[in-house]
């Protein structure tokens, strides 16, 4: 019988050793299309069906002028079902290559922004196989305070990212749903003048001609909203945290005086989580502060603007608080993902809730006070796009469509839905309920319903009807311990 190379043995033994598909010279089994999303009631053509994503190796390169730039997705997957195609979610770049498994594949774009990709062979369910996409793109100069579109922006020698909810397809393929979350290896390469940074810790860098790449590893599962490749003039701060954690922090190198004392406010931030939250959830924090700015919970390296960071701006705009917001995110949102994009207020209801509580503590003014004002001051008029828990994407119109469902209802909304769970459990149990969550679904996804389930477990009794009536009612319900308090307009 005829012999199989000695090579080709080898290469095939170390596909299969990693679990990647092999090669049969049997017929594969028929395949089928994986669904163009992941069934999200807001974003239904985010995120993919027919695979699960294992790892992300990212690679941006940007030459002189920063005017555009080529990346390379390197995904690593497991089928969940034998697959003929599948999608990337992909909007803008035009791709130059792809490859599934080493192979040349076909590929079509579509103007929703699928990457529909269609290997030479099937794909076997159960097994990992690896998609790679290069693309290229342009980058053109925006205003200063352009954070939209979401997705890369440039200016005055600057890069940052700004991914919520559905910018990562606009820079490089990936799969952009924070369900398909997974580690991630990113690569930056930029004109040596300029410094360079992303999630995670640097592994390595590396000096070529005019160009340095700066390898960084985030070894937690990190949803692609949450990415942040940025470049320009800055300097790299390091200092130790709670519990030695690493912390550092991208800084203007022309401001680093006028920003560097106000840095202590992130060390400051985490220790007043920890005692409430247990345990910060990752092991590197810390900021990168650009002149654009645009507040932001990028995982690890949270987005701040340069301006807000200096004294004047913690003075005049509470950047204190600011910063506890975000930094709440690395449990809310970061380590715990929302399963489906209506399910955000679990993010943004709890950053707005431990703010308010910092900055009731600052002031030394009850909390009752701050949630006192939104609920008859805003009151009803929150829940214009739809209940907290059930946002009606159809209410975003024309330019704000891209920011479904950022709203009042996942900020306020959700902050007035925990008060109300707070008031009605009491003070200790709300606070075991909080660290059960963020223990239970650290480092992964959950949803409004496995919040009930967890709150009920946690108090030993059935919130289900007090916490439905707060998330999916179309007016807000009365505020336990506070028959008081009358709610906004309608």
């Amino acid at each position: 019988m005829l012999k199989r190379p000695v090579a080709a043995t080898v290469a095939l033994t170390t596909l299969a050793a990693v679990g990647l598909a092999v090669p049969s010279s049997a017929a594969p089994p028929p395949g089928t299309a994986g669904a163009i999303g992941v069934g999200d009631t807001i974003w239904p053509e985010l995120g993919n069906g027919g695979y699960d994503v294992v790892d992300q190796g990212l690679d941006l390169r940007f030459p002189k002028g920063l005017a555009s730039y080529t990346a390379t997705t390197t995904l690593t997957a497991r089928a969940t079902q034998n697959l003929s195609s599948f999608d990337l979610d992909l909007l803008g770049p035009k791709v130059t290559g792809v490859q599934v498994n080493g192979v040349p594949a076909a590929w079509k774009s579509t103007p929703q922004g699928e990457l529909v990709i269609t290997p030479t062979k099937a794909v076997h369910k159960h097994l990992r196989f690896v998609v790679r996409v290069d693309v290229r793109n342009d980058l053109p100069e925006a205003s200063e305070k352009s954070v939209f579109p979401p997705g890369l922006t440039r200016h005055d020698g600057w890069v940052q990212t700004i991914n919520q909810p559905s910018g990562a397809r606009r820079i490089l393929a990936v799969s952009d749903h924070p369900v398909q979350k997974a580690p991630a290896t990113i690569s930056v390469t930029a004109p040596s003048n300029l410094n360079s940074i992303a999630n995670g810790k640097l592994i390595g860098v590396r000096k070529a001609g005019t160009a340095t790449t700066r390898v960084f590893r985030e070894q937690r599962m990190i949803a692609t909203e949450l990415l942040q490749i940025g470049v320009g003039p800055f300097t790299v701060l390091h200092a130790k945290g709670p519990h030695g954690m690493d912390l550092r922090y991208a800084v203007p190198t022309a401001q680093r005086a006028a920003i560097e004392p106000q840095l202590k406010s992130f060390d400051t931030s985490i220790r007043f989580l920890e005692k409430r939250l247990g345990r910060f959830p990752g092991n590197v924090a810390g900021s990168f502060v650009t002149p654009m700015g645009g507040e932001l919970e990028t995982q690890g390296l949270t987005l701040m603007t340069a301006d807000a960071m200096t004294k004047e701006g913690f003075e005049n705009n509470g950047t204190d608080g600011v910063v506890l917001h975000e930094v709440s995110h690395e449990w809310f949102g970061n380590s715990v993902s929302p399963r489906r994009w209506a399910d955000l207020w679990l993010n943004e209801g709890h950053a707005v809730f431990y703010q308010n509580q910092w900055v009731a503590e600052k002031y030394h003014s009850p909390l009752a006070e701050s949630m006192r004002h939104v609920y008859e001051e805003a009151g009803n008029d929150l829940l214009v796009n739809g209940p907290i828990a059930q946002p009606d994407p159809s209410t975003w119109k024309g330019d704000s469509a891209p920011l479904r469902p950022y709203s009042s209802a996942a900020y306020q909304g959700g902050a007035l839905t925990l008060y109300a769970l707070q008031q009605t459990v009491g003070a200790r149990t709300f606070e075991a309920i909080e660290r059960a969550w963020v223990q239970r679904y650290a480092n992964s996804t959950a949803g409004t319903e496995d919040f009930i389930a967890l709150a009920a477990k946690v108090a030993h009794q059935d919130l289900g009807p007090l916490l439905r009536s707060w998330l999916y009612g179309k007016t807000l319900p009365a505020m336990p311990g506070h028959p008081d308090w009358k709610p906004g307009p309608a």
